[in-house]
């Protein structure tokens, strides 16, 4: 406790003084205005800070102390860095320090229950009660709108990426689909979490007026619920092909997209999670080996009155699975109705998603949909579930009562596809050690659990936002097949500053 209390001070300190110093860099250069030469310094400085309040479901009396599940903490993520531009060149330099305060000491437990919650899940990585580092968030330069090839684009380094946002449309309402429906299902920066993710690599992007090629080879980096995040993932590979239509002048807004992803785990020391016996996991030391191809295809249609939206994403995948043969798919159908002249422009959304399970442990078959590298809480709002073994018919709506706010009300009801597969959680790997999905027995059941949700963002000043969630869980069969209190509360209250 004292280390990691010591550690954390250190961290802070040599956090505040970076920010520090960037900050009166920034006010320096930027009073400077543009370079003789053209070049252009711009800050990058923001800070986000986030209470979580934990009510997790309940083990049976014995597990771990009396009401472990229940916790709170905090954590501010810091980041501080600079933006150089030069003709077609960009440098971008960002550090990150993330300190996190109180994590629960008692509510790691071994499986079936696990981490009960994602602050016994940042716990387990380092078994430190309080967390900070300093790490480089992004470094990379990138090439872009040069005069002999307008339409190329390179970056290499250290960046960020999330795929099905290889271009953002123009109109408003397809934006937001293509953000909170589309992107980061399969591979995103994980950015819910307080340490994140970044890729190192190499990606390429062709854009036309009516269609983009982007391409990408990268490692991931340590992160997400693991604080030291500067190290990459070094036995993980990640490649990926997206061609995306854009939008058409003389259609309704629409966006669609064909993608192939390639994911490669060669780590030695984690155990691969799957429902076979953990003694025949622990002897599959084999590779990981995934291709996935898929498309999706979303739309808004204006109608006399209101208009309509829809959206259709499909990702089928084969390969190895360790000893495994490895073949899955996964499907979303969705639509919604808005109508933006009442007030507060209601828009209703149903949708249904399904993704494969195994039949059974003991073939030579993996057929678990892998969800590989995403940022699962843009789909799994309270973060027990994800999208494996799934299935999720959810009804939303989505208000805007004041220019400068956005409330959004969710309810899942969520199912695993099959009972003799597990009940999976988690976004991908965070470190060497660490798969980073979790899987729980099922019991023979299926249904796990109805969840109704409440978010309001509120833009308080152009360089000041505030974010407020509440999640409960109507835990079901497959919830008290392991857990005594089949009750779950997640709230979160976080203030983000930017300069």
């Amino acid at each position: 406790m004292a280390q990691g209390g010591s550690m954390a001070k250190r961290c802070w300190s040599c956090g505040i003084a970076c920010g520090v110093v960037v900050l009166i860099a920034a006010r320096v250069l930027a009073s400077e205005g543009q370079g003789k030469n053209g070049w252009q310094w711009t800050p990058l400085l923001s800070d986000r800070a986030r209470v979580e309040v934990v009510s997790w479901f309940a083990p049976p009396p014995g597990r771990t102390s009396a009401d472990a599940e229940d916790y709170s903490f905090y954590a501010n993520q810091l980041r501080f860095g600079g933006e150089v531009t030069w003709q077609f060149v960009q440098f971008i330099a960002e550090g990150q320090y993330t300190q996190l305060l109180g994590l629960p000491e008692d509510a790691s437990l071994p499986p079936p229950e696990g981490n009960l919650g994602p602050g016994a899940v940042y716990f387990a990585h380092t078994r430190r009660h309080n967390q900070g580092e300093v790490f480089l968030k992004r470094g990379f330069v990138a090439l872009r709108g040069s005069e002999a090839l307008p339409e190329l684009s390179v970056t290499f380094g250290r960046f960020e990426y999330s795929d099905g946002l290889e271009t953002l449309p123009k109109d408003a309402s397809l934006a937001w689909l293509k953000r909170a429906r589309v992107a980061e299902r399969l591979v995103g920066p994980f950015g819910y979490t307080h340490v994140t993710r970044s890729f190192d690599g190499l990606r390429a992007g062709w854009d036309q007026a009516r269609w983009n090629l982007t391409a990408m080879v990268s490692r991931p980096t340590q992160g997400g619920f693991e604080i030291s995040a500067n190290p990459e993932l070094r036995d993980i590979s990640l490649a990926g092909l997206a061609w995306t239509l854009k939008e058409q002048p003389e259609l309704f807004p629409v966006d669609a997209r064909l993608f192939w992803l390639y994911y490669e785990d060669q780590r030695d020391n984690a155990l691969k999670v799957d429902n076979r016996p953990r003694e025949i996991r622990a002897a599959d030391r084999k590779d990981i080996a995934i291709h996935t191809v898929g498309l999706h295809a979303l739309g808004v249609v204006p109608l006399e009155v209101g208009k309509a939206d829809y959206l259709v994403w499909l990702a089928v995948q084969r390969g190895r699975w360790g000893d495994l043969d490895h073949a899955a798919w996964a499907w979303s159908l969705e639509g919604g109705y808005q109508l933006p002249s009442l007030f507060a422009q209601p828009w209703l959304r149903v949708g249904y998603t399904q993704t494969s399970g195994d039949t059974n442990p003991n073939d030579n078959q993996h057929e678990t949909f892998f969800q590989m590298l995403p940022t699962a809480r843009v789909y799994a709002q309270t973060p027990f579930y994800n999208l494996m073994n799934v299935e999720d018919f959810f009804a939303q709506v989505l208000l805007r009562p004041h220019a400068q706010v956005n409330v959004r009300a969710d309810w899942h009801w969520l199912r695993v596809n099959d009972s003799r597969d597990l009940w999976y959680a988690g976004g991908g790997a965070s470190n060497a050690r660490i798969f980073g999905f979790s899987g729980i027995p099922t019991g023979g059941h299926r249904e796990l659990a109805h969840l109704a949700d409440f978010s309001i963002g509120w833009n308080i000043h152009r360089r000041l936002t505030a974010y407020a969630y509440y999640g409960h869980a109507f835990g079901q069969n497959v919830v008290g097949r392991t857990f005594t209190g089949k009750q779950l509360d997640y709230a979160y209250v976080e203030l983000t500053a930017r300069y």
